[in-house]
Formats: C-alpha cells, structure tokens, sequence
C-alpha cells in the first residue's frame, strides 16, 4: 500500500506561502509530483525539493508521495485515487497548503476585467468611457432593487455580480487611480466614521459620530444637502434632501398637508399616486414639478448637478 499526500493550493495566494503541514510533507517525501508546471511547482523547487512533472501518474500511484494539485484540480486523477482508496490499495491524506480568504474570487474579477481591456481583449469594452458606462451602473442599480423586491436569492446573487462588475470597469478605464485605491479609500472610510466599532466610543452616539466624521472629511460643504446629487429622481431627492436638514438642524420651509389630513404608512403609497394623477390632471409633469419644488425651497439652485456647491456661485 503506498501512502500520498494530496496537496491543495489557492491559485490567488503567493505561491511560496504554503502552510507548516504543506512544508513538512513536501520535506519528508520520498517523491513529488504534478502535471504541469505551476508557481507552486517553482516555489517548491526554489526551496531545494525536487519535482518531477509527468503525463501519466500510473507510477506515481504505486510509488507514492506528495502530488501537487494543479490549478484545474486535476479532476480525473482525483477520481482515480477515490477508486484506489475504496479498494484498500493507497492511503490518501489531503493536506491544504493554501486556501482562499474571505473575497478572493474578487482577485480573480480583477483579471478578468484586465483581460477584457487588454489590447487583445473585447472590442466593446475598448471603446468604453466612464459617460458611455454611466446608465449601466444606473440600470444595474434597479435592477438589483427588482431582485430584492421578488425576494429570489440567486436572482439578487446574479444582479449583485451585474452592480459588482460596474466598478471595476470604471476603475479600469481611470488613469489617475486603480480598484485598490478605490478599496483602500472606502476601508479607511469605512473606519473613520465607526469609531464605536474601530475604537471605544459610545454606540448609542453613532449617528452623531457618522455625522461628525462626514462633516470633518467635507470640511468646505456649507451648504445642508451639498453632495446629494441632482441627477436623482426627485422623488428621492426630495426625501435625501429633507433628510439632510433634519440630520444638520437646519430649518427648512416644507409645504403642510390639508388640514385634519394625517396619514398611516400603508396610506402614503396611495396617496402619492393620487399626486401624481393630480398633476396629470392640471397638465403638470409631476417629476418636474417636484424638482422644481424641492430647489427651490431647499436653495438647491446653489449646487452643481453632482450636488456640490458651484465655484462659480460660491465666489
């Protein structure tokens, strides 16, 4: 009976950063082997082991040792082994050199997109731009919202994959930044405002504390709803714009309901549908109309269209 060990490795893991289990069996083995060439199969020859590559394990079987898997897993040699052991001839053990960390597959979504872009890549992403992409991230987005909505888990999976991909085209396409800026930057955001989570204060305050650290990140925004964007529906604009107010204690001037009007949160649905008829009715682009409204009376006319206060109005 000949014993063999068969060694896992994460492709996405520096080859040479193998586990003290991995080291130790590849240094008692009589005898190592692999299909093919691969940065495992080098790092394991830099540090003196020899490696024999073969095209048929037939021998190896019979003799032993450690088999290095290859990237693919060499499924039909896995199979193989399974037969073997069920019929008492070999002893297995699998021993896991290196495995993925949580988001690895995220390493391999980064070649993919590099591949896509190469000069040999795909024709359409060539021609690309941060404008031209612009209504897929929007269109992904709702897309994303549809999924939650009928509640499928591996529709919301798929879609989420769809909204994943947008970034990293974007950042693809950017000269002055690449996908590990953008990550590092959002980390240290993440951090920044968490300091109950990242240091010791009190969480009752976290609101206050995400506000705090969002107005010393912006220190120039003087203005309540400065970095909304304009280019959201105004149904939503509306809401993110009174809700900034509300969170910086700045009074707002907001039109009151009919009188003895009060509404139950299964009503609101309903009742901003009868808006919207209304406006049909008095030939009034409901979308516009709101716009228009909340501008207004929030002073938006001050900001640029990505919600930042413009230089021109400032000065």
């Amino acid at each position: 009976m000949s014993d063999i060990t068969w060694l896992l490795t994460s492709p996405r893991i520096p080859a040479g950063l193998l586990t003290v289990e991995a080291w130790d069996a590849l240094q008692d083995a009589e005898a190592v082997a692999a299909f093919f060439e691969s940065p495992t199969v080098e790092a394991v020859r830099d540090a003196g082991i020899d490696v024999e590559l073969v095209e048929d394990a037939a021998e190896f079987i019979e003799t032993g040792g450690v088999w290095i898997v290859g990237e693919e897993g060499d499924e039909e040699l896995r199979e193989a082994l399974a037969e073997y052991v069920a019929g008492g001839e070999i002893e297995l053990e699998i021993v896991y050199g290196s495995w993925d960390p949580p988001g690895a597959r995220l390493l391999d979504l980064v070649e993919a997109v590099a591949r896509l872009h190469a000069e040999d890549g795909c024709p359409w992403h060539h021609e690309q731009t941060h404008e031209t992409l612009g209504p897929y991230l929007l269109e992904e987005s709702y897309e994303v919202l549809d999924a939650i909505a009928g509640g499928d888990p591996d529709e919301l999976r798929e879609e989420l994959g769809d909204l994943l991909f947008q970034p990293f085209l974007h950042a693809s396409l950017a000269e002055d930044f690449d996908i590990d800026e953008v990550a590092g930057d959002l980390v240290e955001k993440i951090i920044r405002r968490h300091p109950h989570v990242w240091g010791d204060a009190d969480p009752d305050d976290l609101y206050a504390h995400w506000n705090e650290a969002k107005a010393a990140e912006k220190p120039h925004r003087d203005h309540p709803a400065d970095g909304v964007s304009r280019q959201l529906p105004s149904l939503s604009l509306a809401a993110k714009v009174i809700e900034r107010f509300n969170d910086q204690g700045e009074e707002m001037e907001l039109p009151e309901l009919p009188e003895g009007l009060k509404l139950e949160a299964d009503e609101v649905g309903d009742f901003l549908l009868a808006a919207v008829a209304a406006a049909r009715a008095a030939g009034v682009d409901p979308e516009l109309a709101l716009r228009k409204s909340i501008t207004e009376r929030a002073g938006l006319e001050r900001l640029d269209p990505q919600g930042h206060v413009a230089e021109s109005i400032e000065q």
